[in-house]
């Protein structure tokens, strides 16, 4: 007579409890991520080996393109929003709520005050592939950069600056940028570079 072979039982895993945790987290990261916005101009910074971190939160960020041209930017909507505000209040401008929905969703933007309307106005896609001129700041004509900065620390007065240059800009540029922040008796700001291994032995001074 055979003998009788045991029954196996074969381990099972219950994947409720795991798939329950993955959604979570799944929804956790799409519900606290920011999506980046599109840039005004692509900027390709310096490398350097400061351990030292650009501010995350109320930034007011002034660039240089490789040719030269200046775009400002602010990180936070509801700054940007009372900054146009202002800037219209300063210039006899009015905009629309729907002109400031589109100017919150700018992280930056470049071009002379008397064509902001009109780049506003634009749909979606026309004003990503809209090419923008640059800010005028030219100290002897128009300067619109000294009157962003104003109305900008008009709108938060602690708003921290940092100038991200391009890495082939020239430094007529930067020196305008720098006139126009001299001129409200602003001395202190940041620069944004891209990060580089540090030399051996070689130790932050904080």
């Amino acid at each position: 007579m055979p003998a009788v072979k045991p029954k196996r039982n074969f381990p099972m895993m219950d994947m409720t409890a795991m798939c329950d945790v993955a959604f979570l987290l799944l929804t956790f990261f799409i519900l606290t991520a920011k999506f980046k916005s599109q840039d005004a101009a692509e900027i390709e910074t310096p490398s350097s080996i400061s351990g030292l971190k650009v501010p995350d939160k109320d930034l007011m960020q002034i660039s240089i393109d490789k040719d030269g041209k200046i775009y400002f930017g602010i990180d936070n909507m509801n700054t940007r929003i009372a900054m146009l505000d202002n800037m219209g209040e300063a210039k006899g401008l009015t905009f629309t709520d729907k002109e400031k929905k589109a100017f919150a969703l700018q992280s930056n933007f470049g071009l002379p005050l008397e064509q902001l309307k009109g780049f506003l106005n634009l749909p979606g896609e026309q004003q990503k592939a809209f090419k923008q001129p640059g800010m005028p700041v030219d100290s002897t004509a128009q300067n619109d950069l000294a009157l962003w900065i104003y109305n900008a620390r008009k709108a938060n007065n602690g708003l921290r600056i940092a100038i991200k240059g391009d890495n082939l800009s020239k430094f007529p540029a930067f020196k305008d940028v720098l006139g126009a922040l001299q001129a409200q008796n602003i001395n202190k700001f940041n620069l944004v570079t891209g990060t580089e291994a540090p030399p051996a032995g070689w130790t932050s001074d904080k």
